[in-house]
């Protein structure tokens, strides 16, 4: 076990949250950029857009759970 946090985090939030449905503006803009670019780079970009998002969500999740910790250890 590397990182207790992520596997936590993995187990129980990781596979609940859910992406939002884009917009019609953001949908408009995504077929735009996929003209230009190509079916195949957009898929990167929102790959990786993906994990940016995720690595974030997670960063909240240690934060948070890292306050929960301290504030049931300062209440001894």
């Amino acid at each position: 076990m590397q990182d207790p946090l992520r596997e936590i985090y993995d187990l129980l939030c990781e596979s609940r949250i859910k992406g939002h449905p884009m917009t019609e503006e953001e949908s408009a803009v995504w077929d735009t950029a996929q003209a230009a670019l190509g079916a195949e780079m957009i898929d990167e970009l929102i790959y990786s857009q993906s994990r940016s998002l995720s690595e974030e969500q997670y960063d909240c999740f240690r934060i948070g759970f890292r306050l929960g910790a301290q504030l049931m250890l300062d209440l001894r």
